[in-house]
């Protein structure tokens, strides 16, 4: 349930992006920020909060995460001006930060003898979401206003952290070994300092302010890389990042969140500038879409071992490549294959094909390598979700950089697609790198 209400809130604020730059009387670039405080605080949150769930009891953190992410709920409902609003939205992320590994603990430990579909049955719930979220929050926002789609939170969360401590079983605490929050506090600040000049660059101030941000992005990473060094239990494994294939991996991960987010994030309020439809109307957009990436997904997941990784990676990122082209080309009723399109019917299918390249790419990209270290899945698995997930943040910031340069906001988001859809084409050339189970074979023979 949780991993359906973060996925659920993600996807209606993207849906109400349009009238929080009207009512809070805020450049997109700051608006921007609510989308990225919440990916960049849950980020940096999540490589712990497994082992704080170990020393402190997962049931108990759990609860913890789901008040957390009421109240913080709240604060994004009342707040008066962007600024506060970005604040609550990073207490936000770092709620659903707590809950959603410990999400994961809970599960199995509740249903020992059907672990494997306990977890697959709770991991449906973000395409779930995905499905209903757009159109759910288009529905709020048109008829109660962008503030409601925060506050339909707070009962929800109440009620489920009083839940928790009836319904859910208790873990034993099984550690109380030290753990790095110096280490997830400098990857915060790292990401957070170098979105926030990037953003910048687009805005009105000063270069040296803009350069000096960046700069200490800079040395917080060096810093950050230093003590991930020396720590005995880092939040990233360093020596997944000197290998080659994990590399490749990784760096596809960190485009992937960052085209994701960019494309994703960004069509309903592209739909409602460019074409001047209603939230309810571009939520209804996103529908086939989300329907498409978890058909595709499921099939592709089930097909794995016969069509490899490579060929559905590069097949979805050369869907997204031409998808997001196709979008900067701002076709009004367009004829295609000789049929006319209204505006709401093209960007359906636009939207569905990006859905199926997104459904393309995320089995076999979250799979690669996990074989080579079987030990080791849960530190393969957190690496990747946390290059997504800064990709993702960085996504946002780009776009929000080149419509902040641009005369308009369509304008500006058919420019950022088209960036977008060159840097997905270019991954083409990573993708060849990408190991295959015939190549891991043959290595070891």
């Amino acid at each position: 349930m949780p991993l359906l209400v973060t996925a659920l809130q993600y996807h209606m604020v993207s849906v109400g992006l349009a009238d929080m730059v009207d009512d809070l009387s805020a450049p997109l670039r700051w608006v921007g920020w609510v989308i990225t405080a919440f990916t960049v605080a849950s980020a940096s949150v999540q490589p712990i909060a497994g082992k704080l769930g170990d020393r402190l009891g997962s049931r108990t953190l759990f609860a913890a995460g789901l008040s957390g992410f009421a109240v913080a709920s709240l604060a994004c409902a009342v707040a008066p001006n962007v600024y506060l609003l970005i604040l609550a939205r990073a207490f936000q992320g770092a709620a659903a930060g707590l809950m959603m590994p410990t999400s994961f603990a809970l599960v199995a430990a509740a249903f020992p003898e059907r672990r494997a579909q306990a977890v697959g049955l709770l991991s449906s719930m973000v395409p779930i979401g995905t499905l209903v979220g757009p159109n759910l929050g288009g529905v709020i926002v048109e008829q109660f206003g962008w503030r409601a789609t925060f506050l339909v939170n707070v009962p929800v969360g109440v009620a489920m952290a009083a839940g928790a401590f009836v319904v859910l079983p208790s873990i034993p605490r099984r550690s109380t070994a030290p753990i790095d929050l110096r280490g997830a506090a400098l990857l915060a600040a790292v990401v957070a300092t170098f979105v926030y000049g990037l953003t910048e660059l687009g805005g009105d101030s000063a270069v040296v302010l803009v350069v000096g941000v960046l700069a200490m992005s800079v040395l917080l990473a060096v810093a950050f890389a230093r003590h991930e060094r020396r720590t005995p239990r880092p939040i990233i494994d360093i020596d997944l990042l000197k290998d080659r294939d994990f590399a490749v991996a990784n760096g596809l991960s960190f485009l992937y969140g960052a085209a994701l987010v960019g494309l994703f994030g960004f069509i309903p309020l592209y739909v409602q500038t460019r074409y001047e439809m209603s939230p309810t109307v571009s939520g209804l957009v996103l529908t086939p879409r989300a329907i498409a990436m978890v058909a595709v997904s499921a099939v592709v997941a089930l097909l794995l071992d016969r069509v490899g990784f490579r060929r559905p990676i590069a097949a979805g990122f050369t869907l997204i490549g031409a998808s997001a082209l196709v979008l900067s080309l701002g076709l009004v009723t367009p004829m295609f294959l000789g049929i006319r399109f209204s505006d709401f019917a093209w960007m359906t299918l636009v939207a569905t094909l990006v859905g199926v390249a997104y459904g393309l790419i995320g089995p076999p990209l979250n799979n690669v390598g996990i074989d080579r270290a079987p030990d080791r899945v849960a530190s393969i698995s957190g690496l990747r979700g946390t290059f997504r997930s800064v990709g993702g943040a960085v996504g946002v910031a780009f776009v929000v950089l080149v419509v902040s340069l641009s005369p308009d906001v369509p304008t500006g988001l058919e420019i950022s697609f088209a960036f977008l859809g060159v840097i997905a084409l270019s991954c083409l050339v990573l993708v060849r790198w990408i190991p295959e189970q015939t190549d891991r074979v043959r290595r070891r023979g």
